[in-house]
Formats: C-alpha cells, sequence, structure tokens
C-alpha cells in the first residue's frame, strides 16, 4: 500500500509592505525654487512684454509681444464718414427737423473736367487731395473697357507704415467697365481718386467730370506725376443763356 504524503493546510499569504517616504524638506525648497524661477521667467520673457507692454530685457520686442499691447490700446481706426439723418418732431406739430443730412465745408467747390487716353496695357491715376468728410460728385466713361480702383492715400498713415506707398481701397473692379458714377465722401484727409488700366489691344479714351471739396488734383500718367490747379466755377465766365426744357 502507497503511502500519501499529507500537504500542509495553506495559510493566508502576507503581502509586501511598501514604505512610500516623504520628500526631504530640500526636495520640496528646490522644486519650488525651480517652479518660481519658471514663472519669473514667463513672467518677464512673455506676460509683462504682451500684457503691459513692459519690457526689461528687450526680448519682448524681439518676439513681436509689445505690439499687443499697442494693438489693444490702438483705437479702432475710422473707417468711413457717413450721413445719418435724425428726425426731430416739431414742438408745435408743423414740419420736423432733420439734423446731421449734410456734411457742411469752409470754402465753396472745385470742378474739374479732362479727357484722356490710355494706350495698351496703359495705366493712370487721377487723385483728389480732399480733408476728411469733404464730398466729391463723379462720372466718368470710356469707349472700352477698363480696369479700376478706386482708392485713397490719408495723410496720416497707420503706426509703422509711415514713408511707404499705403493706401486704402474703396473698390476694385478687375473685370473691367466701360462707366461709374457716384458721390464720394473722403473718411481721411488725403488723396483720393483713380486707378485706371487699358488691359486691352486697342487705345481707350477716357472722360472724367468732377466736382466737390477738393484743393487741387494729383495726375500721374507713365510714371509721371504733377499737382494740377482744379477751376472755381466762379471765376470763370459769366453762364450762357440756356433755354429751358418743359418736361411733360
Amino acid at each position: 500500500m502507497t503511502a500519501i504524503a499529507e500537504r500542509p493546510a495553506e495559510g493566508p499569504v502576507e503581502e509586501p509592505t511598501v514604505r512610500v517616504e516623504p520628500p526631504s524638506v530640500t526636495k520640496i525648497l528646490t522644486a519650488t525654487g525651480v517652479a518660481l524661477i519658471v514663472a519669473a521667467l514667463i513672467l518677464v520673457l512673455f506676460v509683462l512684454p504682451a500684457e503691459y507692454g513692459i519690457d526689461p530685457i528687450g526680448t519682448g520686442k524681439r518676439l513681436g509681444l509689445t505690439e499687443l499691447v499697442k494693438a489693444a490700446d490702438k483705437p479702432a481706426p475710422v473707417s468711413d464718414v457717413s450721413i445719418s439723418p435724425v428726425l426731430v418732431p416739431s414742438p408745435k406739430g408743423d414740419a420736423p427737423s432733420v439734423k446731421g443730412a449734410f456734411v457742411a465745408q469752409p470754402t465753396r467747390f472745385h470742378a474739374d473736367s479732362r479727357e484722356l487716353t490710355l494706350a495698351p496695357n496703359e495705366g493712370l491715376e487721377i487723385k483728389y487731395n480732399m480733408k476728411k468728410g469733404a464730398g466729391l460728385v463723379y462720372s466718368w466713361t470710356a469707349s472700352g473697357t477698363l480696369s479700376v480702383e478706386f482708392h485713397g492715400e490719408p495723410d496720416v498713415k497707420p503706426e509703422g507704415r509711415e514713408g511707404t506707398d499705403y493706401y486704402e481701397s474703396y473698390d476694385l473692379d478687375t473685370a473691367g467697365k466701360t462707366q461709374g458714377h457716384g458721390t464720394f465722401l473722403a473718411p481721411s484727409q488725403g488723396i483720393h481718386g483713380w486707378f485706371w488700366e487699358n488691359k486691352g489691344s486697342t487705345p481707350v479714351t477716357l472722360k472724367l467730370v468732377t466736382a466737390g471739396f477738393y484743393d487741387w488734383i494729383v495726375e500721374n500718367i507713365k510714371n509721371k506725376q504733377q499737382a494740377l490747379k482744379p477751376m472755381d466755377p466762379y471765376d470763370g465766365p459769366s453762364h450762357p443763356t440756356v433755354p429751358d426744357q418743359v418736361l411733360h
């Protein structure tokens, strides 16, 4: 008979004991010091230049961060000048008055009329020196299609663009057209007007008539720029007698 050895009874398995030692005071102070140094560097290098314009070591300027605070403090530019009529009822019950229906000007208006021919692939500029809020009534027609941009060059350019050829575009038509008519109010003091370009293969004749509150005219043809004096309608000969046309 084979003897069967008895297995010892299994008792509870003891888990290994893990001892977590708290960091020493030296390690805590070292980590705190590193964190404070990093925070101080972020404050000096990034936060102060970007938020307050304070740049003690010059890195904010090199990284372009000081421009952020300038942009935040700068008021929004005036994009346009518009007429905003306000109807004011009469206390007597008669006709109401309208405020803000026009922009008054200190002097009388001028006029300009010219006819120019653009050769194929040739462009030209006509611009008027106007004060902010001055008005211009215009009509131009062409014997062929011209690409055209109506734009302006303010006397006071945005910060950082002084001394450059900075300009602001009001209307652009690269497909081209043969005429344009309208009323323009200058959004800033400066020169405002058109650039036309003949992209066709034949010459195009341009006729331009304007009247408005401008001081002088800039004409730029073949990179030759000159200032022209506008016409004062009151300095010319007396008005001719024109028979009345009766409309039915």
